[in-house]
């Protein structure tokens, strides 16, 4: 497999997306809910759904970034999906354990063995994708530059641009498509599905090949257009916001490139990024979830303040959480170095999924 030097431009744009999930999980009604606290007709709700179009690329940048350090993947190493698994168990075990501490739940039996599945659909499909990389990898080494483009563009067309089309029709006339999507025939699940995992990590491989390196103000322009385009057609078309949609699509790769252009090596960045899939982790537990909706996400904090302060309101509360995340990593990767080198290297809690 080729070697390529780590820049910390990458681990860079890792902080920036974990910092862009938090940010989705804030507005979320099953997890920040703040969402749930304006009305419809809301200017602040005009105002998350812009921080909403931001950041809603986020998880297809985390797996073009997968895509791109995969390219040249020959093997899978089992090591790897179980430190995976590991690190999900890890913190669901710990958020458990934390509540019963709390008196959130009582224990039970069934919570218990409950919480030692590893629950987590971003974790699972990108085991799946890792798993298939490999064959990925070789149908880009045996075929021409021609036909890998053929191959992404094919690709975009049928589990892209075409389900975007169809959720553009169903939510502006009210019609039932969904037994012309290509991806399910329940509808396209809104892009959360392996099949827009294995896509996006498609397109990393292509551009990791490709050497694809557009000028920076048309990859503004892309990020931009596609985040306005998104704010624009919140009401009317909602489904803009989807995984597989075009625009979202776009902005990932537009993003991805506006970073993976930046050489820089920073070892405080590369520090940080190492916590980056346990914030992940922990930011969407139900302990979290209490802490955000007692100290940060209530009625007084979203619905009475406007614009500017919204926004910095916003912007605290996320950097918080992520902070939060990112010290408790920190602690637990200490304690863990305290039983030495090789304990630590095999503990899950300093996994960093990036190849």
């Amino acid at each position: 497999m080729e070697k390529v030097e780590r820049n910390s431009n990458i681990e860079l744009l890792r902080i920036v997306l974990m910092i862009m999930v938090v940010t989705l999980h804030f507005n979320n009604g099953e997890m920040g809910g703040a969402f749930n606290l304006v009305q419809d007709d809301a200017a602040s709700k005009f105002i998350l759904y812009f921080l909403e179009s931001l950041s809603i690329c986020a998880v297809n940048c985390f797996m073009i970034i997968s895509g791109y350090f995969l390219a040249f993947n020959k093997k899978v190493r089992l090591g790897k999906i179980v430190d995976i698994l590991l690190i999900v168990i890890f913190y669901r075990v710990a958020d458990y354990a934390l509540s019963i501490m709390l008196g959130m739940n009582s224990f039970s039996v069934r919570h218990f063995f409950s919480s030692l599945l590893p629950v987590n659909y971003f974790a699972i499909y990108y085991i799946v994708t890792y798993i298939l990389s490999p064959i990925l990898a070789k149908i880009f080494d045996a075929t021409s530059e021609k036909a890998q483009k053929f191959f992404v563009g094919a690709s975009a067309l049928i589990f892209v641009l075409w389900p975007t089309v169809l959720d553009a029709g169903m939510d502006l006339f009210g019609l039932s498509l969904e037994g012309l999507s290509t991806i399910s025939t329940k509808g396209n699940l809104a892009g959360y599905s392996v099949v827009q995992f294995l896509f996006d990590a498609v397109v990393g491989m292509y551009l990791r090949r490709a050497k694809i390196n557009p000028k920076r103000w048309k990859l503004l322009l892309g990020y931009f257009g596609s985040t306005a385009i998104m704010t624009a057609g919140v009401y009317q078309m909602p489904s803009l916001y989807n995984y597989c949609s075009v625009f979202t699509v776009i902005s990932a790769i537009c993003l991805f490139l506006l970073f993976n252009r930046l050489e820089f090596q920073n070892r405080a960045v590369n520090f940080v990024s190492k916590s980056v899939f346990a914030i992940f982790c922990m930011h969407v537990s139900s302990v979290a979830k209490v802490f955000w909706r007692k100290f940060f996400i209530t009625s007084e904090h979203i619905t009475n303040v406007w614009g500017g302060v919204l926004v910095l309101w916003v912007f605290v509360s996320v950097v918080s959480m992520f902070l939060l995340c990112l010290l408790i990593d920190i602690a637990i990767r200490f304690t863990f170095g305290h039983f030495g080198k090789r304990l630590c290297s095999k503990c899950p809690v300093i996994l960093r999924i990036e190849e």
